[in-house]
């Protein structure tokens, strides 16, 4: 499947006219118009739906990434957030289920992903950090806080959150960072180590979000790719708390500008034992269930038996991880191929349309019908066949004479004739009486024929043709 469109901006005009289907929220404290749309406009946020109804994925996902910038308390946008992340799977989901030619490896990659899900919340009881799944870490807590030893005090509103949250989509479209930035060891940069062993990175931020607390509280969390000596010295309890390294969002500055960032720049992360925030979730906890009930539902979610070893459940994931990647190159085969189809669809359709004008053109020139009974030709023609569209309408049936230059296609025009008379009385009985096309059109050549000077005018003519 083609994952999405190309993203196409919606003009305000175009949004205003959407119904309020059409978007993740709206705010209360509006009335609604005529035609049931909330007044005023400004309370509907984040448009996701098309004026057909269809879930547009460029603008869903644009949705989902902007909703931390709207102006909306931070419950609020935790649950767009996540209604907006269920259309998105519901969608992936339906994508799936339109191409059962290769129904079975998307299933196959469909269950993989489900199983990368269930063995992300048991990763560290069975030491399978060395598949690569990135963990997500409690970066920073709203609040304040204080120093141990020392007068320092740092207040972190939810706005400041939300700064951060804004400012590393920001660092990340001026790629300030080739893959994220760097999370080290005890703050070793930042209190002057120059050496590559203190200095070397423990990890990478691949990105930030904003999630609400019990409590009140918001707190800035990440999505952290360590490397794997950071998730060996995690894993043996060396460390289990996290800082975060940022600007202010008065002293950031662009690095593509030199003007105000406008926002706290995240500019990294440490591993350390002494986190300045204090309650912040333990770092090798912040994804571990029970120890005891690790193997056995991971050992579910891929079928397998009870007595499976770790060496076992890594191969299955490499198994189907290859299958996966054999579901995306059949997927893409699969695009390829259907918009192919529809090409030649549509240029058959197309010529078979000039060809069906052309046999009627032929017809008409031929006097088998008037201009008028195109349409009737064609229903027999469909219906029951050439030879027998031509049997009812058979060849000079009426009189047709030539206009135009020789060798074009010239026009031709119906004289008005006996056989016109005939064809004429032909279709009135046709439609009165319920005869059919020929034996109308023999009844009526009776009926025209038994005056002798019409027979004697139609005699001249068939001379004359």
């Amino acid at each position: 499947m083609t994952e999405e469109k190309a993203y196409a901006e919606w003009t305000t005009a175009f949004i205003n006219d959407l119904p309020d289907s059409a978007f993740l929220y709206i705010a209360p404290g509006g009335e609604k118009d005529d035609d049931d749309r909330t007044t005023p406009r400004s309370l509907r946020y984040f448009p996701y739906r098309d004026a057909s109804g269809k879930v547009d994925l460029p603008h869903l996902r644009n949705a989902i990434a902007q909703a931390p910038k709207a102006s909306l308390s931070p419950d609020i946008i935790a649950k767009v957030q996540a209604k907006g992340r269920e259309l998105l799977e519901g969608e992936r989901e339906e994508s799936l289920d339109d191409y059962p030619e290769v129904d079975e490896e998307m299933q196959q990659a469909r269950n993989m992903q489900q199983s990368k899900i269930e063995m992300s919340d048991w990763s560290d009881a069975l030491r399978l950090d060395d598949v690569e799944i990135d963990k997500t870490v409690e970066l920073a807590r709203s609040g304040t806080h204080y120093g141990r030893a020392s007068d320092r005090k740092v207040s972190l509103s939810a706005e400041d959150i939300e700064s951060m949250s804004r400012g590393y989509a920001l660092i990340k479209s001026e790629g300030w960072f080739s893959t994220g930035a760097p999370v080290g060891y005890n703050h070793a940069a930042i209190s002057g180590a120059l050496d590559a062993e203190s200095t070397k990175a423990a990890g990478r931020i691949i990105d930030v979000h904003v999630r609400a607390n019990e409590d009140g509280s918001v707190s800035l969390m990440g999505t952290v790719r360590w490397t794997e000596e950071a998730k060996r010295r995690i894993r043996a309890g060396e460390f289990d708390g996290f800082s975060i390294e940022a600007v202010p969002a008065d002293g950031a500055r662009s690095k593509k500008t030199g003007e105000k960032l406008g926002e706290w720049a995240l500019i990294g992360g440490t591993l350390t034992n002494e986190p300045f925030v204090a309650g912040m979730q333990p770092v090798a906890a912040s994804e571990k269930r029970n120890p005891d009930m690790g193997t056995s539902k991971i050992s579910q979610a891929l079928s397998l038996g009870e007595s499976v070893t770790e060496t076992e459940i890594l191969a299955e994931i490499e198994s189907l991880r290859e299958r996966a990647a054999k579901a995306d190159s059949l997927s893409e085969a699969l695009d390829t191929v259907t918009e192919d189809r529809d090409t030649i669809k549509a240029k058959f359709e197309e010529l078979e349309g000039k060809e069906i004008e052309r046999m009627l053109d032929r017809a008409c020139a031929d006097g088998r019908i008037a201009a008028s009974e195109r349409d009737d030709y064609l229903d027999i023609y469909t219906h029951c066949g050439e030879d027998r569209a031509n049997r009812a309408y058979f060849l000079n049936r009426i009189g047709v004479t030539e206009v135009g230059k020789a060798g074009t296609d010239a026009e031709r025009v119906q004289r008005h004739t006996v056989s016109a008379e005939c064809n004429a009385l032909a279709e009135k009985l046709s439609e009165e009486e319920g005869l059919d096309p020929a034996a109308a059109f023999a009844r009526a050549m009776q009926v025209v024929l038994s005056d002798s000077t019409k027979l004697a005018a139609y005699e001249a003519e068939n001379l004359d043709s």
